[in-house]
Formats: structure tokens, C-alpha cells, sequence
């Protein structure tokens, strides 16, 4: 299979999907009707350019009315509900409104949803194909997919625990559609999962046993669906691969430390949604005019800048423009002195003055614009001192002093930055929380109730913050850890090691582990032991300045640091590039840029590929909103703009 796993997503819808149309009877041309699911399923992958050349002239919505167009092939790729075939159905209740009938189901059909079809004459009479494409996943990149469940962390961790339907349903559809990655990979997964052992006294609420089993559930409703997969064929039954299913508790700092890269910083300081950049610019006339910018694989410097440090990505952007500059005398002058700081305004004259360069120039300029405005973020909010600070925190060469005295020191830093560093350290700092103190620190850094009530949330994930004089429902869920609960890794090869680039996700230390045949049973025990036999059982139910410059923010991040002997190639012991077979990680809750970053880095360093999946991806902002909701009773909607092409 292609490594590039978006790319081989987009050849499976393409080529597998749409291509097989023609050669089953339709006609020359079809109209593609989806649900919303499916819609953002194809979007992820495919945009519009790419479905016309595969026959399609329209694509259309199936919950809309729609005109009959005869003379085309209705292509239905939809989600296998109840609710979408009744919508079918609709369509040919009366007449045949399209010259034939494909359908492609997302997922497993259920035996109702076949009946519903084979009671209708009109449509069986136009059928031509009826297939299970097994395609319910959001490819985000070459190495991250969604099962695209936004409000999976308020379902399965918040207020009400397992009481209602929507925790089953929840488990049941995030099992479906993982185990549609599988059946497009062609490769069955052996499943291991984070093991939550049920607290078994007072504390926390009703919905503690299920917050900690959630892993577990996940991970045997997938095997059952791999079996049946594996059963009809569609699966190979020797197992090639392998699932870790944890949840978002296994690592609470990933979702909030400030991470030091060009991509995540973007999302996080810029407040980016989809891959939409929303900028200004300025026309010849001097104008103001409004742009959008792409920011996915189209974009090659994007590409090469996203998971670099955001000192290395500034240090690069202004190579860029110095060789640009180069190519002509004129544009130097524009653009000021060779070496100083440039803005939008300036890149402008540049455009103007290399007028043969103004695709790659104007593109060059969004990257100016982007790096710019980090860097202004970074001075304005104090985030060098507040990121060095966490990851003191994250290592252990920190305490709550420090955090105090920062506090003390940074009253105008804002309040959500804060948040985040209290949650650092009280991720990595159990049982040491109790009302008074949390009292004192909200007052110290003038947070609200909500602010506070976000931090102790955490709770629900399974991280005991407050101090208890007795073992309370969380000993079960948490293996507590004194202080440093992160390794210190090594540099990378052929990269700098830059100020503030300690802090790597737990999802490294997991894969790495798993490659080294050092990952604990115990604590990831396997679905089915070695003979095959299933070796867990499900569990029972129960009751600074404005205009800051790429340039000026160079001379910042020039400090090194020493990094430990040892590192990534030496974590299976031997030294080599270990070549093994595919490792996915799936986190029920959602997932976080750096642990994207990570799954491309341990690809390339371990000599193996590493899927990165998840019910969601959060921004810190996203993330603190999700986890303040969970101990309400009504949560508005987060859901997540995919930022659908069609």
C-alpha cells in the first residue's frame, strides 16, 4: 500500500469507488449524492477537480430535495443508517430519477437496511452495483486520520458517565469507523489497549468505572468488527500490523503545553481553523484586500516548515527571501537593508520588483505574514519564560514556587495561558491540589470559576488533581508518577536542537517502546493472546511589538541545548533503523499537532510507518472548551468545520 496514507485514501475513493462505475453499466457522466459524513470522508481526501475526472459533473446532498436528471448515474456513497436509506428510497418511491443506480456504503450495511432496498422494485430494477467500500475516516495527512466524533470527550468522559445511550452508541460508531482503516489499509491489526482498572470506592461519580474502561471497549467493539471483516473475506485473517486504542487521559500536558513548532504554533497562537489562513494584503494601488491561503501539501514550503522549530522555519523564511533579494538590486532596496526585518509592505515591493517570481513570492509573503505574527504573539504574552517553565514542570526541574513566582511576575499574561500552566503542572504533579491552595492561585492569577473548573476536570480524565485523604475512585485509574513523568530524548539527526524543544508527547514514548518490544503487558494488555484466543473479556455494564519581524525574532532561539546521550535510535537498544511493520495509535478523546509530528518523525526515524488516529483534533483552545464542558448538563455544539471543497 502507498505510505502515503491520504494519498492511497483519495486512490481508494477514486479509483476503487468512482472508477468502477462506468465499468458496472452507468453512463458516461453521474452525479455523486453523500451525507454529511461521507462528505467530509471524500473532502479530506479528494477535491473537486479530482472526482470530474472521474465522471462526476454534480455533486449533491442527500438530505436536499433534488432535480431528476435522467440521462445521469446516480452515485450514492453514503453512511449504511436507516435514516439514509429511508432517503434513497425517496428518491425512487415514484420514478426512476437517474438512468441508474450505484451504492456505495461507508460501512457495514446493516440486514434492515438490505431489506429496505430489496422492497423497492424501481430502485432494484436500476441497481448496477451495491458494495461496502469501507471508508469512514478523515484523512488529515500522510499520516493522521479522524473518525471525526467531536463530542466524543463530553460522551464518554463527561457528566452522566455511561447512564444514557450515547456512551454505547459513541463506543459502537468510533469501533466502526476505526475498523474501516483497517479494511482500506488491508491489513488486520493485532489491538493491545491502555488498561483502566475500575476504582472500586466513593469519589469522583457515577461515570468513573466507564471513563476508565473506555480504551478497553473501544478496542474489543474493533476486534469484533475486524472479525467480521476478516470472516467475509474482506480482511486477511493473519494479523500485519498493530493497534494501540488509550485514551486522552494517558498524556492530559500534550492537549495544553505550548508546542515549539511552525504548524502547531499557528493553530494555537493564530487561532486557525481547517486549513484557512485569513490574511491582508496590499494591492499596487496601496488597497487593503482580503486573501485566503491553503495551507495543506499544495503548499511545498508549508510542507518543509510545518513540524520544524518555529526558530529553524523563521531562520528559513529569511533565507528565502535574502536568495530572492539576490536575484535582483532593486528588490533589495525595496525590501530595506540586506538582513533587516521585513513586513507585508515590503514583500510587496518585492513581488513588484521580481514580477517573474510572484506565485513563489506571493506564497513566501503568507509564510512572512504567519511567522510574523507568531513571534508578536511570543512577545506579547511572555511565552518564552511561560514555555520553559512547563517544560521544567513536565521534567521535574520545577515546582509549585516556580509557578508561583511566575504568576507573580506576569500579571498581563493572559488568563488562558495561565490556565494552561496550572493544568501542566497539575498533570504532572498528582494529588497535590487542595481548595485552599487552588483558592490562593485562582486569586494570584486572577482566573474565574470556569477557568478553574476546566483545571479540575481533569479529573474525569482519569488525573487525580486534588489532594485526598483516602484512596478515592481514581487510585484505580491512575498510575501515579512522581514529578518527571517525561524522558529526555535525544536530538534529532541532521536538525538543531533549539531553546524549548524538550517536550516530546507520550504517543513517542509509547510507539518507541512497542518497536523495542518493551511496552508493558500489564499496562497494554493485548485483545487476543498469541494462540488467538481472546485474552480480555468485555466488562459488564455498569449502574510585544506591533509589526514584530521574521527577522527579528532570529537571534531568540539560537541557544542550544545538550541533549543526553543516546535518543531515538538507541530506544530498541541496537542502534539501527529498525524496519517492522505498521503501528497505529488511536486516541479516544482527540489528538494534538505534536503527536502528528511525532507519528512523521517516528516514520521516518524507525524505518516503519506510524498512523496517527483520533476522534477529533484539537487546538489547546478547542481542547479547554471540550474539557470545561465536561461536568455540564447542556453543552452547545463544537463540532469542527472540515472545511468541505464541495
Amino acid at each position: 500500500m502507498d505510505p502515503d496514507f491520504k494519498r492511497a485514501a483519495k486512490k481508494r475513493l477514486l479509483v476503487d469507488m468512482l472508477s468502477s462505475v462506468k465499468a458496472a453499466g452507468g453512463a458516461d457522466w453521474s452525479v455523486l449524492i453523500m451525507d454529511a459524513v461521507t462528505t467530509r470522508v471524500m473532502s479530506s481526501a479528494c477535491r473537486i477537480s479530482d472526482v470530474l475526472d472521474y465522471g462526476v459533473s454534480l455533486v449533491d446532498n442527500l438530505v436536499k430535495r433534488r432535480e431528476a436528471l435522467p440521462h445521469l448515474a446516480g452515485v450514492y456513497f453514503v453512511t449504511p443508517t436507516e435514516h439514509s436509506a429511508r432517503l434513497i428510497l425517496e428518491d425512487w418511491k415514484v420514478r426512476a430519477p437517474y438512468r441508474s443506480a450505484h451504492i456505495f456504503f461507508s460501512s457495514a450495511v446493516p440486514p434492515a437496511v438490505l431489506d429496505a432496498i430489496r422492497a423497492c422494485p424501481l430502485l432494484i430494477g436500476a441497481l448496477r452495483s451495491l458494495k461496502e467500500v469501507n471508508h469512514e475516516f478523515v484523512a488529515v495527512d500522510a499520516r493522521t486520520f479522524l473518525t471525526s466524533e467531536q463530542q466524543s470527550l463530553q460522551s464518554l468522559f463527561g457528566a452522566g458517565g455511561e447512564a444514557g445511550n450515547t456512551y454505547r452508541v459513541e463506543v459502537a460508531t468510533i469501533a466502526t469507523r476505526l475498523a474501516t482503516v483497517f479494511a482500506a489499509l488491508n491489513e488486520a491489526p493485532a489491538i493491545c489497549f491502555r488498561a483502566g482498572k475500575p476504582p472500586e470506592d466513593g469519589g469522583i461519580g457515577g461515570g468513573a468505572e466507564a471513563c476508565a474502561l473506555v480504551a478497553q471497549r473501544v478496542a474489543l467493539e474493533v476486534a469484533e468488527r475486524v472479525s467480521a471483516l476478516q470472516r467475509s473475506g474482506r480482511l486477511p485473517a493473519e494479523e500485519a500490523c498493530d493497534l494501540i486504542v488509550v485514551d486522552r487521559g494517558f498524556d492530559a500536558v500534550s492537549p495544553v503545553i505550548h508546542e515549539w513548532t511552525y504548524e502547531a504554533m499557528a493553530y494555537d497562537l493564530l487561532g486557525l481553523e481547517g486549513s484557512v489562513f485569513q490574511y491582508t494584503a496590499e494591492t499596487a494601488s496601496g488597497k487593503a484586500e482580503p486573501k485566503e491561503h491553503l495551507l495543506d501539501e499544495r503548499d511545498e514550503l508549508w510542507v518543509e516548515l510545518r513540524h520544524k522549530h518555529f526558530g529553524f522555519a523563521s531562520q528559513r523564511v529569511a533565507q528565502l527571501l535574502d536568495e530572492f533579494r539576490a536575484k535582483n538590486r532593486a528588490a533589495s532596496y525595496k525590501g530595506g537593508a540586506e538582513g533587516g526585518a521585513l513586513d507585508m509592505r515590503a514583500m510587496r515591493g518585492l513581488v513588484a520588483s521580481l514580477p517573474q517570481y510572484r506565485e513563489q513570492l506571493a506564497r513566501l509573503a503568507v509564510h512572512v505574514e504567519i511567522a510574523s505574527r507568531i513571534n508578536k504573539a511570543i512577545e506579547e504574552r511572555a511565552l518564552v519564560a511561560l514555555g520553559k517553565l512547563e517544560q521544567d514542570l513536565v521534567f521535574g526541574d520545577a515546582t509549585s514556587k516556580e509557578v508561583i513566582a511566575f504568576l507573580a511576575a506576569h500579571a498581563t499574561t493572559p488568563a488562558q495561558e495561565k490556565l494552561r500552566l496550572l493544568m501542566c503542572y497539575a498533570a504532572t504533579h498528582p494529588d497535590k491540589l487542595d481548595s485552599a491552595k487552588l483558592a490562593q492561585w485562582q486569586k494570584l492569577a486572577k482566573l474565574g470559576d470556569a477557568d478553574i473548573t476546566t483545571l479540575t476536570n481533569l479529573e474525569c480524565l482519569g488525573v487525580p488533581v486534588l489532594k485526598r485523604s483516602k484512596p478515592g475512585r481514581l487510585a484505580g485509574l491512575v498510575r501515579k508518577r512522581n514529578r518527571a513523568v517525561r524522558k529526555d530524548r535525544g536530538a534529532d539527526e541532521d536538525e538543531e536542537q533549539w531553546a524549548l524543544s524538550r517536550f516530546v508527547p507520550m504517543v513517542q514514548e509509547l510507539v518507541e517502546d512497542l518497536a523495542a518490544g518493551t511496552l508493558s503487558a500489564d499496562d497494554y494488555p493485548p485483545v487476543r493472546a498469541p494462540d488467538g484466543r481472546q485474552a480480555v473479556s468485555a466488562p459488564a455494564p455498569s449502574s510585544a511589538t506591533k509589526g514584530a519581524s521574521v527577522r527579528s525574532v532570529r537571534s531568540q532561539w539560537v541557544t542550544k541545548r545538550t541533549a543526553p546521550a543516546g535518543g531515538l535510535e538507541s530506544a530498541g537498544g541496537s542502534g539501527a533503523k529498525a524496519q517492522g511493520r505498521r503501528v497505529v495509535v488511536f486516541v479516544v478523546g482527540g489528538i494534538t499537532r505534536s503527536e502528528m509530528r511525532a507519528a512523521h518523525k517516528l516514520s521516518a526515524k524507525l524505518g516503519r510507518p506510524v498512523l496517527l488516529g483520533g476522534t477529533a483534533l484539537d487546538s489547546p483552545g478547542t481542547f479547554l472548551k471540550r474539557l470545561g464542558a465536561l461536568t455540564k448538563a447542556d453543552t452547545a455544539s463544537l463540532e469542527i468545520d472540515f472545511n468541505s471543497t464541495f
